[in-house]
């Protein structure tokens, strides 16, 4: 009989140590905030897009000022070409540290955008240059948020990081001049059409309510999950990020509840099954292993959900859902960073990024490309609660065999 137990217990041991090393292998070994790997195939995409918009971004919106007699107008073009010049300044000299080679001449389509404003004039040239770059700047912060995400780069991370937020407030500028048309909502590959009358309307679309229930489901179980650990992590650093990310969650609640109320949508009470192991599974963690594994799910669900809603910022044409995005796009972005700089985010983490649901929503939409390995983020953060809840499973059974053993001597 003791030799039976003694057998259990050493099965007990192998499956708890091959547990504790797939959930180490499967989460990554490297943390993120160390990683600065040889730039990838989409963060190259990334920086040869940019690259792009820049070259014909910063001579259009150089003349603007001079251009035009509209106020919001002018301080839009000047706002768009000082904080692309800063993006065009920061992009060479990373790219020139990565050794990837940008492209320096402007493309013909690009220098016919630049020939076509440079022959608009009045009101026609103000709807064509609010129109045609808030089009651009949607579809470049979908692919901004998108590397944001996913990359592994430090300096990419860093870079990107920086357009999404320069992307947040200039298209935000934009929007306010009142020249743009609904076309410019449309992330496709044709040309935005400049109407004589700008049209946005309020319509409600199956996007917008899907935006909203994902942003209260995702509060739904990250805001207990961070008061909780923030009681309860070791690190303290672990613990701020904790309370922030808590705090920070009822602001994120409010502005989904605002937008909700103003447009009629339902908003569900309870997260979703997955989302309620994930909080589980950081429930019966402790110590280091609660720090760690706070850190990564909340990091890869952050990951996971900001590209839905960088898509759902830069195409919704309701007012509510827009400003409701807006917000939950600037909190993610925090967080993420708030996150990662626990230095405890590990580097499959960062994978977590599909096509977004709403993008698919859309046939003519032109979603930004996709990382080659990248995981489907419910099966990536069940199966880590499911290893964390092996392990926690066979310690018991460890536990119970030693005691039963005990007794039976």
């Amino acid at each position: 009989m003791r030799h039976r137990l003694g057998t259990l217990g050493q099965r007990a041991a192998l499956f708890t140590t091959l547990s504790v090393v797939f959930l180490g292998a499967f989460i990554g070994a490297v943390p993120a905030s160390a990683q600065s790997t040889d730039p990838q195939p989409s963060d190259r995409s990334f920086l040869v897009t940019l690259r792009q918009a820049n070259s014909w971004l910063l001579p259009v919106s150089k003349e603007v000022p001079s251009r035009t007699t509209d106020a919001g107008i002018s301080n839009a073009g000047r706002d768009i070409f000082e904080g692309h010049s800063r993006l065009d300044v920061d992009l060479r000299k990373s790219a020139q540290e990565l050794g990837v080679v940008m492209p320096n001449d402007v493309s013909g389509e690009h220098q016919s955008l630049i020939d076509e404003m440079a022959e608009r004039t009045g009101d026609n040239h103000d709807r064509a240059y609010a129109t045609i770059v808030r089009q651009a700047q949607g579809s470049l912060l979908t692919m901004a948020v998108q590397t944001r995400a996913t990359t592994q780069n430090t300096a990419i991370r860093t870079l990107s990081h920086q357009t999404v937020q320069t992307l947040i407030r200039t298209m935000t500028v934009l929007e306010n001049t009142g020249k743009v048309d609904p076309s410019a909502l449309e992330l496709v590959t044709a040309k935005a059409q400049v109407n004589p009358v700008r049209v946005i309307g309020q319509n409600v679309e199956p996007s917008d309510r899907e935006l909203l229930v994902l942003l209260t489901q995702h509060s739904l179980w990250q805001k207990p999950a961070s008061r909780e650990s923030s009681d309860r992590a070791r690190d303290a650093k672990v613990r701020r990020v904790a309370g922030q990310l808590a705090a920070e969650h009822t602001q994120l609640t409010q502005a989904v509840a605002e937008a909700a109320w103003q447009i009629g949508v339902d908003l569900p009470s309870e997260p979703t099954t997955e989302q309620k192991s994930w909080a589980n599974a950081i429930s019966s963690s402790s110590g280091e292993e609660l720090d760690s594994m706070y850190a990564n799910l909340s990091r890869a669900a952050d990951g996971s959900l900001i590209t839905q809603v960088a898509h759902a910022r830069a195409t919704t044409k309701n007012l509510p859902s827009r400003i409701a995005s807006q917000t939950a796009l600037t909190l993610l972005l925090k967080h993420m960073l708030l996150l990662e700089s626990t230095g405890l985010v590990k580097a499959n983490s960062l994978q977590m990024t599909n096509v977004p649901a709403i993008a698919q929503s859309n046939p003519g939409g032109s979603p930004p490309p996709q990382p080659d390995d990248s995981f489907t983020s419910v099966g990536f953060l069940t199966g880590i609660a499911v290893l964390v809840v092996a392990g926690a499973g066979t310690l018991w059974l460890v536990r119970a065999v030693g005691h039963h053993g005990e007794h039976r001597r």
